[in-house]
């Protein structure tokens, strides 16, 4: 396999605009033939990984073995449970370790998705990738900046086929934003803002969860953290945290809040920056920043809150010119309201901003507003020949000034449009190629946000980065954050 860069890929499709990969099925051919499937195997099947055991399976890939470690019935949780999604698949080997499910299955399986938490993203690509095996990863591609570069390294090294799981990447509107901001409707971009309404610290759950509602505050958490529980039974507490340091169980890590937690997930700014962030870094064909400074909320103080993340902040990453594409300044706002960002020209009363979260490009000419990037669909979704998984409600893409909008000729599409996000790494897997997100793409979109969080971490401080060397010129404790220590018996395989 020739491991091809973005700008490569990109060029290729300029001749094969609207090019869409589409399975046997959908062409009319019945089912697809076992020689074009590929054998997965899954690690992490409950909660978001469901969505992608969903999604091959609905495009008919051979699943083999599905691996977890929470196989709790968890009553009253509204996410899909393990225990629920592995009595679909009985001919799936279930597995509670993922390091055994890939020693034993390496003679079987083709592939690995990986939808455990952040903090095992690494060890558990870069295992199978060392083992020849195509990877798709969810979203951030890993923890720290040290292990995303070691898997965008191990991408070139092994020549697999990967991809990052921000699935709005392969939508129709991620595409046609790209293809309007080239086609130069908005004009030369110099600024962009990105917002999500919420962002929380975390909600405990207990054993009924539909009782529970207390959101954590910032003074909450030694306490919370100091009480003793017992480990539930069907839930292995030390496969869970893998390489983070030990701590005792809590359930306000599990299920599903761990994200929060600087020892297991990198924030909400890591989980939604790699949706909102992409058609920005896409369009503009943006890099690494040369500038990062945030503003957390008032009450988040990282001297004495070691444990999370800030619940609120805005980050901004300035970016240098490219050519004769001038300066970026994106600013990024999670967790409070959307007051601060600048409304387009040509804004009316009534107006409103996308209600879950969004962006808006500012040009010389007009503007562009996206919504929930993560939530937009594949053309082919749009065209009615394919049922993806629900995860949300997109919001239309949006010209300003009406004027603008009105005379604009929408230009042909230039670039692929993928079945879906999964069935683009699967065709790429088959074809030699790399996914539209891959690890050398989708890292960058890793890397940028682990950035901010460093920012929020030096709180009130301007990091001037320096992308040649790949760290902070001004700031040598911050760049002590790139990396960090894992559990003892534990080594990321680079």
């Amino acid at each position: 396999m020739k491991t091809i860069t973005r700008r490569e890929m990109l060029a290729s499709a300029t001749g094969a605009a609207g090019f869409t990969f589409l399975p046997a099925r959908v062409l009319g051919r019945g089912a697809t033939p076992p020689s074009e499937k590929l054998n997965v195997a899954v690690i992490g099947i409950g909660c978001r990984g469901e969505i992608s055991v969903s999604e091959l399976n609905n495009c008919q890939q051979n699943l083999v073995a599905l691996c977890d470690v929470d196989w709790r019935p968890l009553e009253g949780y509204t996410h899909p449970r393990a225990c629920e999604v592995i009595q679909r698949f009985p001919k799936a080997k279930r597995y509670d370790d993922w390091r055994i499910m890939l020693q034993e299955q390496d003679k079987n399986i083709d592939a690995v998705v990986v939808a455990a938490p952040d903090h095992v993203h690494a060890f558990a690509s870069l295992t199978a990738m060392k083992m020849g095996k195509h990877v798709y990863c969810e979203k951030p591609l890993a923890h720290s900046i040290y292990e995303v570069r070691a898997l965008m390294a191990a991408e070139k090294k092994y020549k697999v086929a990967t991809q990052v799981g921000n699935q709005g990447h392969s939508s129709e509107d991620c595409c046609q934003i790209v293809e309007w901001i080239r086609d130069g409707a908005i004009g030369d971009v110099k600024e962009a803002h990105l917002f999500l309404r919420t962002g929380i610290l975390g909600i405990e759950p207990p054993a009924n969860v539909r009782s529970y509602t207390r959101i954590l505050q910032y003074g909450d958490i030694p306490k919370v953290i100091a009480e003793d529980h017992a480990v539930p039974k069907d839930l292995n507490w030390d496969l869970w945290l893998g390489p983070a340091p030990f701590r005792p169980f809590n359930p306000v890590y599990l299920p599903n809040n761990w994200r929060r937690w600087r020892d297991f997930g990198t924030g909400t700014l890591g989980d939604y920056n790699c949706h909102y962030m992409d058609p920005v870094l896409w369009a503009l064909d943006l890099g690494m920043p040369e500038k990062v400074e945030a503003n957390p909320e008032a009450g988040y103080d990282p001297a004495t809150n070691t444990q999370t993340f800030a619940s609120a902040a805005e980050v901004r990453w300035d970016f240098p010119a490219r050519g004769k594409k001038p300066p970026v300044a994106v600013t990024w706002h999670y967790g409070g309201n959307s007051g601060s960002i600048p409304l387009p020209m040509g804004w009316k009363e009534g107006d409103q901003l996308p209600k879950e979260g969004g962006g808006v490009f500012y040009g010389t000419k007009g503007s562009i507003v996206f919504g929930p990037i993560y939530a937009s669909q594949p053309r082919s979704a749009a065209a009615g020949q394919y049922k993806p998984v629900a995860w949300g409600t997109p919001a239309k893409l949006r010209l300003y000034p009406e004027e603008l909008d009105k005379s604009y000729k929408r230009p042909d599409p230039t670039l692929p449009r993928p079945f879906s996000h999964w069935m683009d790494w699967v065709e790429a897997a088959k074809a030699g190629k790399q996914g539209g997100s891959h690890f050398g793409y989708g890292g960058l979109l890793s890397q940028i946000a682990i950035l901010g969080n460093i920012a929020c971490l030096n709180k009130g401080k301007t990091l001037y980065f320096d992308a040649k060397k790949g760290e902070f010129k001004n700031n040598p404790q911050a760049n002590r954050l790139f990396r960090r220590k894992y559990r003892e018996g534990w080594t990321l395989p680079v």
